[in-house]
């Protein structure tokens, strides 16, 4: 089933074992990160299972 392969910003979190808000800024600023946003506010954030697997996930801070 293809809604398996997209997670919650809570169970992508949980699975990282990093906050919420955290996953979200990633969402917000990385454009090569697989998202998908629902409703009509675009607020609801699903974020591809393959994310997990995918080296630097964690975007490097600002210098």
């Amino acid at each position: 089933m293809e809604d398996d392969e997209w997670m919650t910003t809570a169970q992508f979190a949980k699975a990282l074992q990093v906050n919420v808000g955290t996953v979200r800024r990633w969402a917000r600023t990385d454009p090569d990160m697989k998202v998908k946003r629902l409703g009509p506010a675009g607020r609801n954030i699903r974020i591809h299972r393959s994310e997990l697997n995918r080296t630097g996930t964690q975007p490097t801070p600002a210098t």
